[in-house]
Formats: structure tokens, sequence, C-alpha cells
């Protein structure tokens, strides 16, 4: 990256950061004045950076720009537009109070999702302590390109909370975060862009009215996707005894190939993570500058890549790639074309029809040709791998693995334990591009300081350059190093040393995320900056927010995987249910209520059973709960056996408490229990209503105080069939959990 450039994104990454001194303090003079001074304050003299970048934040509004010392190619009026473009993008008017209020709260994106309209607001670190931290961790920090990702990090751990515009007639709900990585990309993409049409006078062409006016129009930037299809078969498709290390490895091996893929292409592209707009799940979206030299690049891209994923996988995993041309207006959604004020929307829309097309032809005749011929004379085929069964690959004499799976089945253990993600020429697994990956503790990283192309952490750390932070649901509580069949023994919720000794297991994801992505946000309101924070926002969940969930609530569970909206996790069986109720009310309470819902399957299993099974079984059981009428539902040990959460909740947990305080009273064993349960499965019958009140008023006859209230609360619950399926299921919970030992 050319040193103007450099000078670009620094600027227009810091461009509002006199935002977080004007509010912290009582300090007169803009936030363009104070940012410009603070960070003049920070960098050292000598830095060949620091005056353009202080110029940038000096002078990025217009009326200080009209007088400014600066000559007509001057950075600032590159991020004077570009930070127009991103003003328009995120500020939408909402008829409120004029004037600004520096104490104002960043609303929740959510709160404009599918329809609703509400005010809930996230809290943020007070503005002294985050100035101070900004400049106690940017000191001494050099203006470099490989410091670029730290200063992301920075930003992102500090004010991804912090509301970017305080107008009062104003939808404050985009973070300071998300406005300063916007105009950066924007900016990114206009030097390209200007440079590639000899555009060397800024001032006469983005700060003249007419001529600025047509610019807005001009088609300057690509809005670029993929989608990595096949996910699901190459996640689940194992069958051995390895299957619980290869399951959460596999789906991190995905994630982070997809992010090591898109920083590849940036650093193609002389392009930072400021332009990656969001990466998770096995799509990516990101905002390129429109050049020859860019589509070229992106071209050899995708080439380099569908090779790479063919030679390797066969047709298991495919990476389709497309863009499609944008202007400034565009992306701010403007009216004045047949498009209306859904120019943005349809971005997205002609993007998907672009990457749909290229899914339906995959490949070429020859690559066809040589997916049908070539493997059968390289591979005799006559030996697989015991976990994912490929024959076209060297099976190691030891433990009868391909390469794949013995580097995911040791690399796998230290997922959990250890948090940086090296990647370099040489590793313990194979990535694109002739890149490998290996897996170091903090401290081993340090002592060892391996050559890295990239590095990924988990710890928000902005001290090495190279480092991209990424967040990562890897909860897991303290096994000893025993196996996932200790927590099946290791006792229940309701009486410690009692109950079955079964697994739990539990799948889930977000209903209808496609639809609130595609139109869950109002066509006047949505933007890049919007989608971009909700699409961040859920991945924070699950791959954050998740952990301190099992962890407060300390269940005897391990995350096998939580991605940007789903989760699979495996426990003690009741840990698991209840486990599931909490995920369910903290992302609830995260959205907002109602705004956004989730579909689970929970099974119980003998942890001896095949986990590849496991986890197919209970994706039945998640399917069946997204058959319910509304979704938002938990199918529970059989795909018949499906309740809403809120019946779930309130009618299987609360007769589960009554069902215990009734029998330990009364001293009821197991086999009143299956007695009981035989008759109201049986209830269809016309000679087992008069046999349950007979039941019912036998075996509570001896309690004087409660027990004719005991026996009519069972017998009315009986003869309502959806209170029946709640107490059935609640009986089940209940004699699994009394169930002796062994």
């Amino acid at each position: 990256m050319n040193e103007e450039k450099l000078k670009l994104i620094y600027g227009a990454l810091l461009h509002d950061v006199g935002k977080i001194v004007y509010r912290g303090s009582s300090a007169q003079g803009t936030h363009s004045k104070l940012g410009a001074d603070f960070i003049a304050g920070i960098v050292p003299e000598g830095d060949p950076l620091r005056n353009e970048v202080v110029d940038q934040i000096r002078y990025h509004h217009a009326r200080e720009l009209k007088g400014a010392p600066l000559t007509s190619d001057s950075l600032a009026y590159l991020t004077y537009f570009a930070d127009n473009i991103s003003a328009g993008i995120d500020r939408k008017e909402e008829g409120g109070d004029s004037g600004f209020d520096r104490e104002a709260k960043l609303r929740r994106v959510f709160n404009i999702v599918a329809g609703h309209h509400d005010d809930s607001v996230v809290e943020h670190e007070d503005y002294n302590a985050i100035r101070e931290r900004i400049k106690r961790e940017f000191a001494g920090f050099a203006l470099e390109e490989g410091r670029i990702g730290s200063l992301i990090n920075l930003f992102e751990a500090t004010c991804d909370r912090v509301p970017s515009s305080t107008n009062k007639a104003e939808l404050v709900d985009v973070s300071l975060f998300d406005h300063a990585k916007t105009t950066a990309a924007l900016a990114a993409c206009l030097y390209d862009y200007l440079s590639a049409v000899g555009v060397e006078d800024y001032r006469s062409i983005l700060f003249n009215g007419e001529k600025a006016s047509a610019y807005y129009d001009k088609q300057m930037f690509l809005l670029w996707s993929c989608d990595l299809s096949g996910i699901q078969s190459f996640i689940y498709q194992i069958s051995g005894s390895g299957a619980l290390k290869q399951l959460r490895a596999r789906s991190f091996y995905l994630e982070i190939l997809l992010e090591h893929c898109m920083d590849e292409l940036l650093a193609r592209l002389d392009l930072t993570r400021c332009n990656l707009l969001y990466t998770g799940g096995g799509h990516a979206y990101a905002l390129f500058p429109n050049t020859e030299k860019a589509k070229s690049q992106i071209e050899a891209f995708s080439s380099e890549l569908g090779a790479w994923l063919m030679e390797r996988f066969r047709t298991d995993l495919f990476c389709a790639c497309a863009f499609v041309p944008c202007s400034a207006n565009d992306l701010m959604n403007k009216e004045g074309t047949s498009r209306g004020s859904k120019r943005y929307r349809l971005l997205y829309k002609d993007l998907g029809d672009k990457l749909s097309a290229i899914k339906r032809s995959r490949y070429t005749a020859e690559e066809i040709a040589k997916l049908n011929f070539a493997s059968r004379r390289e591979w005799d085929h006559t030996r697989e791998c015991k976990e994912c069964h490929r024959s076209d690959a060297e099976i190691r004499e030891g433990d009868g693995l391909c390469p794949l799976c013995g580097a995911l089945g040791t690399i796998s253990p230290k997922l959990v334990r250890k948090s940086v993600f090296v990647v370099s020429s040489e590793g313990e697994l194979e990535l694109p591009f002739g890149c490998w990956l290996s897996v170091f503790s903090r401290d081993e990283y340090r002592a060892e300081r391996p050559d890295a192309i990239r590095i990924y952490t988990k710890e928000w750390d902005t001290g090495d350059a190279l480092a991209t932070h990424i967040w990562m649901g890897d909860y897991t509580a303290d096994q000893h190093g025993r196996g996932i069949g200790d927590y099946a023994e290791s006792g229940i919720s309701l009486e410690e040393g009692k109950g079955i000794e079964r697994l739990g297991v539990l799948r889930a994801d977000v209903d209808n995320l496609g639809m609130i992505f595609s139109s869950g946000l109002p066509d006047d309101k949505i933007s890049i900056s919007r989608t971009t924070a909700l699409s961040r926002s859920l991945s924070y969940f699950f791959k954050q927010r998740i952990n301190g969930i099992l962890d407060e609530g300390g269940y005897r569970a391990q995350i096998i995987y939580s991605g940007g909206d789903d989760l699979f996790l495996i426990g003690n069986w009741s840990d698991v249910i209840y486990a599931a109720l909490d995920i369910r009310k903290a992302l609830d309470d995260f959205t907002g209520n109602g705004v956004l819902t989730i579909s689970a399957g929970l099974g119980m299993y003998d942890p001896r059973y095949p986990l590849a099974r496991m986890a197919s079984e209970v994706g039945e059981l998640e399917d069946a709960a997204k058959g319910h009428d509304g979704k938002n539902a938990l199918a529970i040990w059989d795909k018949g056996n499906v309740f809403s959460w809120d019946e779930f909740e309130g009618g299987v947990c609360g007769k589960l408490g009554e069902i215990k305080s009734a029998f330990e009273c009364n001293d009821k064993g197991k086999s009143f229990i299956y007695r009981l349960l035989d008759l109201l499965r049986d209830l269809d019958n016309p000679i087992s209503v008069p046999r349950l009140a007979y039941l019912l008023a036998r075996s509570f006859e001896d309690d004087k105080e409660r027990g004719a209230e005991i026996s009519k609360r069972f017998f009315e619950w009986a003869l309502d069939e959806g209170e029946r399926r709640c107490l059935v299921t609640a009986l089940e919970w209940y004699v699994y959990s009394i169930r002796e030992r062994g």
C-alpha cells in the first residue's frame, strides 16, 4: 500500500475521534479541532504520516475546509467526501427535537427491525475512560500499514457502543465505530477509483457543488459477496470415534478459512478490513473500488480459490463470488431514479441473483471431466478415512485418517485452551493460497514469535501488528480431561447423585433470518451500517455472549459450534434443557422482546451413541420446531413433542415444579408415574378416564391437607389436550431425574 493511501485510511478512521474528547470533557471547540489536537498530541512529530492524518481530522467538514491552507490534492477532500456519503448512509431523520445531546445513548439496531419501534439503548463506558484508553494504547503507535488492524480492533473495543451522531432529530442507532469504519472503506475506494481515472485535483471535483453532485451518481464502487456452499455436509458427515473433535474443529476451520480468504483478497486489493462489511456463517460482503485492476484481482482470486477447493474437497465445498457496481447515491438509498427508495435493497437483490446464477453452473466442462476421471487415476480408493470416509486422499497408517481429519483432530483441543491463531507459510492445518494455520497460547506466541502473514486472536489486543480480533463460542465446562461421557455421569440439577445417565444435545438457530436481512429494516432506514451492525450484533451474541450465559449458569456442557445465528451444544441432559431456556431469554433481552425468535431441537442420548448421529437426529428435531406454527419453538426428545417457548416454560417447567412438590411430599415412586403416563397417553380410550380419576384419588387420599386439590388439578390437566401434552413431558422429565444410577 502506498503512503498516500495509508495516510488516507488512518485519517478517515480517526476523523471523528474528537467526538470522544468533546463528549467527555468541557473542552471548547469543534470535535474536528479537538480530535486533531488530541491525535497531534499522541503521534510523535517525526512520524511521516502525522501531519496529513491530523489535517484530515481537522478539516473533514465543509465549514473548516473553505478557508483551510490545503493544496488541491489534499487527502482531506477525500475524507470529507467519504464522510458525507457515510453520514448520508447512517443519519436518518426521526422528527425529534432539534439540537445535540452529548449524553445521548446508542439505540439498539434491533429497535426498528420487523416493524418494531422501540427506544431501548446500549450502555457504554464513560467517555473520559474511552479517551484515556485510546490515548494509552495509541501512544508510541507508529502509523504503519501493519498497525491498521490494531487500530480497527481498538475502535471496535471502545466505540462500538458509542453513538456516531447525537442529533436528537435523528435515529441514533449507528455506532461511532461503524461510521468510522464505513468512512475509511469509502475513502479507500474513492482513492483507487480517482487514481484509476487520472484525477488528482480532489478539491475541484469533490468540493465543487456542481461537479461533486455528479460524482455522487458515478458508479465508483463494487458491492461484492461470496457464499460458501456445502457447509452442513462438511461439518456433520462424519461418523468416527473422534467425531466430537471433528465437529468443533470443522466448524472453526470453515470460519477461519473464510476470514483468511477475505484478508487475502483485501491484501491483493491494497485494502484493509474496513472494507469488509461482514463475514460469518459461510457468507461475506465487502465494498471495493470499481476499477479494472480490482475486477482483475477479484477474478484471479475466485479462480485460485475455486481450484484449491476442488482439488482438496472435490464437490463438497464451493465458493461463489460476485459483485455489482454501485454509486454513492445507491449506497445512501437516495430517491430520484426508477428504483426510488429501494436502491440499496435492490443492490443486494441483484447481487443475490448473480450468486445464484453462479451456483447453478459451478463448474466448466473441463472441471467436470477432471472431477469424474482424474481421481480414478490418482487414487485406488481401496482405503477410506475412518472419520470422513473419503478415499481420494493419502490415508495415514497409524490412525487411518486422511491429512485433513488428522490435522483437525490434533488442533481441536487447542481451540478451547488457546487464543492465538497464526497464518504462515508452514503449520498444522492447510489453508488456501499456500498458507497454513497454527494455534498458540498467548505465552507460546510471545515466546516463539513465529513469522506470520496474519494473526487472529480471541483477545482484544492492539499490541501485535497483523492481529485481527475474532469472537469464538468456546465455552467448555471443566471435565478434568475426561470425555463427553462425564457429562452424563455428573448428576442432575434436581437432585445430585440421581438421574438417568444421558447426554443432552441442542441445536438451535434464529428464525426467518434471511427475511430479517432482506426486508426486516424499513426502506427509508436500511443502510450498510445498519445491516453490518445487525450481523455483527448477532455474531457477538452467538460467539461471545453465549459463553457468558453458559458460564453464569454454571452449566456442565460444551459448545461444539456457535456461529452467526446458530448453535450446537452438548452436555448434561438436564443442564442443557435449562441452558436452552436461558439462551432463549438472553436473546430476547439482547434484541428486544419478540424482535428475533429462535427455534431449537433437544435430544437425549446414551454417551456411546455416535455423535454424528446425535447431530443428525437433533437437526431433525430442530426442523420440527421450525415447522411449528409461528416457529419460536422447542422440539424435545421427539419430533412430535413440539412446544412454543412460552408453553414449555410456563406449561412444562411450571408443572415440573408442582410434580416435584406433590410427589416427593407423598412419596410417589416410579411405578406410579409409569402407570400415570400410560393412562395419559391412552386417554382416547374411554375406560382410561375413570381409571385415571380412580388412580389419582386413591394415590393422594392419605394427604388430608392437599390430596384432593392435587388429584383435581392433575385430572383437569389431563382432560385438556394442551395441558396434557405439557404434563406428560413434565412427568417424563421428572422420572428421568429420579432414576437411580446404574
